[in-house]
């Protein structure tokens, strides 16, 4: 990426970090009491599952409330958190380059100083969208500078716990072992919601060779002269089947069940700080009606992309045509549409994602105790959603409930930051545009638990200060 003759550099923009935190700094010190059944055993205050751009945020955003005992962790290597250099596959972000939210407070953390100081000014006001590839090395940098404690490569196998601490078994490599810890957050983004959506009654049928999900890290070199299908209208269909077509695949077929692309963005209108930051303070008939109409509209794709892969000799679109069968035929994959029988070599499947956290390993044992928006709300007549209303009725701090009071105690003590968390909290988990009020929200309302949690051992060490005996020649306070 060329910049201007006015490039600071990464290292100037770092020195700038810290000055701009040490002017922001106070006196206070780090607050939460230690866990008094610690023993042998440290017990973390927040442990954070996910090192994508959630989890970096809510990390910085805790250490700056000192909350410090914390820590982060990941099941993919370094550089590799979330899905920017997975299978996101744009060539830019979606959302405008403006936009904010992991920095609290401190401007020279933002996407923007850090463009400014490695590519130049100038280089920023051309820039129509950030290049993907980049924003990970933003978050990179981000990670770097602050000296965020991620442990990375660390697969989460269960989570359970009590009324008093939440216990979590993580594999590292060979080991396997249990981390303490007050409070859970599951900044785990789409895929931690129940993974991918797979249309069995069209995958069962076909080898697991033959296809794969667009969230999945596909090798689209071996497609090169083949034929590809891919199912789906939304960005994500669209990013996958350019990525073919431009990997030299012989034709990227993309099959649109509707009969012409979706063009109206429900969620347009509501991308405002009102909105953000007070939808989890709505009415709970509000929250339904907002969302319900979000998700039942379908999401357009963008129109530089569509005109991307429009400009592909080797692209084409078929509109009007689901798939409503598949199967094998020799060494190909035959696929039914109302229009008749196409053949593939490779399909690709853009259905988006499951909003079921219950198909999640990890919580498995604590799914069955969560409350469920149908154990709060009845939608009016005419209303009903079947995947909305299953969603987990989540609190102010996006902690799950009990169903039953005295159950699962343990619930309230995770949080989840993910897409089923959409119905309680918002329509902010699809891009970068609520990720600052979530945060300030979540980081909020987290450090409140934590001091009424630890109030009386507060109380405690106050009064004792009572008792203190006065040393000698005291003249005054020295504080």
């Amino acid at each position: 990426m060329k910049g201007d003759g006015d490039v600071p550099g990464l290292a100037w923009l770092e020195d700038r970090v810290q000055h701009e935190i040490a002017l922001l700094r106070h006196n206070y010190q780090p607050w939460v009491p230690p866990a008094p059944d610690a023993g042998d055993e440290p017990v973390l205050d927040v442990l954070i599952v996910g090192g994508g751009l959630y989890g970096l945020g809510l990390a910085w955003g805790l250490m700056r409330a000192k909350v410090t005992n914390l820590m982060v962790v990941d099941k993919a290597p370094a550089g590799r958190e979330g899905p920017w250099m997975t299978f996101a596959r744009m060539r830019t972000l979606r959302t405008a380059k403006e936009l904010s939210g992991i920095e609290f407070g401190v401007p020279s953390l933002s996407v923007r100083a850090y463009w400014e100081a490695r590519f130049g000014v100038e280089s920023w006001q051309a820039l129509p969208r950030i290049p993907r590839p980049e924003y990970m090395e933003y978050l990179e940098w981000f990670r770097q500078t602050l000296d965020l404690p991620v442990q990375n490569e660390t697969d989460v196998l269960s989570i359970d716990g009590d009324e008093h601490v939440v216990r979590v078994t993580v594999r590292q490599g060979d080991e396997t072992k249990v981390l303490r810890t007050r409070r859970v957050v599951l900044a785990t983004g789409l895929l931690g919601s129940g993974g991918p959506r797979i249309p069995e009654n069209l995958t069962d049928n076909l080898p697991a060779d033959r296809w794969a999900h667009a969230a999945d890290e596909i090798g689209f070199e071996p497609l090169k002269g083949l034929e590809v299908g891919v199912l789906g209208a939304g960005a994500s269909a669209f990013d996958s089947a350019i990525v073919a077509a431009e990997r030299g695949a012989k034709r990227s077929w993309l099959f649109c069940r509707r009969p012409e692309l979706p063009w109206l963005s429900a969620k347009k209108g509501l991308e405002n700080a009102g909105f953000m930051r007070h939808f989890a303070d709505f009415p709970d008939l509000y929250r339904w009606r907002f969302v319900r109409a979000i998700t039942e509209t379908p999401i357009p794709p963008p129109r530089h992309t569509v005109e991307r892969a429009l400009s592909l000799e080797n692209f084409a679109l078929r509109l009007g045509s689901p798939w409503t069968a598949a199967r094998m035929e020799g060494d190909k994959v035959v696929v039914t549409t109302p229009q008749g029988e196409e053949r593939f070599d490779f399909l690709i499947f853009g259905t988006g994602f499951e909003m079921d956290i219950g198909r999640r390993p990890e919580m498995s044992a604590l799914a069955p105790h969560m409350l469920r928006w149908r154990d709060r709300f009845t939608p009016p007549n005419g209303e009903d959603n079947a995947v909305l209303i299953d969603q987990p009725y989540l609190g102010s701090a996006c902690e799950f409930q009990e169903r039953k009071p005295g159950s699962c105690p343990v619930l309230n003590r995770i949080s989840m930051l993910g897409a089923a968390a959409t119905l309680s909290i918002g329509p902010m988990f699809g891009g970068l545009n609520g990720v600052k009020f979530l945060l300030e929200r979540v980081v909020d309302q987290t450090c409140r638990a934590l001091m009424m949690e630890t109030l009386e051992r507060f109380y405690e060490n106050f009064e004792q200060r009572f008792h203190e005996s006065k040393p000698p020649g005291a003249l005054g306070s020295t504080d």
